[in-house]
């Protein structure tokens, strides 16, 4: 059975329901495409393009203990770091704590099919960062804005690739 985007639109608190919707419309003006596949807690949705034949993943959702999450692969992120200075200290906490990118640091060897974290500047300190966990964030109302505009950033740079 296919899974529609009605089928999550369902499962989203109403806190987030415009936001969802607002993102959907970008994505979509924007060439994504959207992909929805149950999980164990929910679904995970995912946004992507493609480049050169190849599927690239923007962003998914993701459900967590009840609430909804957002990560973000933000390829681009070493021309608009200067967002990350701005964000609420909640989201810097969440990508401080998030896991070290064993290949950029040299620690081992990750996944051979992962493709690299991201090395970055966040407050003046030099971070290298797992893609999966750097930019994984709660869906809420204070995240909301920057999520958005990190979002932006990375679909105007597509073309840039």
């Amino acid at each position: 059975m296919t899974i529609t985007f009605d089928d999550f639109i369902k499962s989203v608190e109403k806190d987030n329901l415009a936001f969802i919707n607002d993102m959907h419309a970008l994505f979509l003006n924007n060439g994504c495409k959207l992909e929805i596949k149950e999980a164990k807690q929910g679904y995970v949705v995912t946004y992507a393009y493609t480049k050169n034949k190849k599927r690239v993943a923007l962003m998914n959702y993701v459900f967590r203990k009840s609430r909804m999450m957002v990560r973000i692969y933000a390829r681009h992120i070493g021309t608009y770091q200067s967002l990350l200075d701005s964000l609420p200290e909640d989201m810097k906490k969440g990508v401080v704590k998030a896991g070290d990118c064993k290949r950029l640091t040299g620690i081992s060897e990750c996944s051979p099919t992962c493709t690299s974290g991201y090395d970055f500047m966040m407050d003046g300190v030099n971070y290298k960062k797992c893609k999966n966990s750097s930019f994984f964030w709660k869906v809420e109302f204070q995240s909301m804005e920057f999520i958005k505009k990190m979002l932006e950033y990375e679909l105007n740079l597509i073309e840039v690739d």
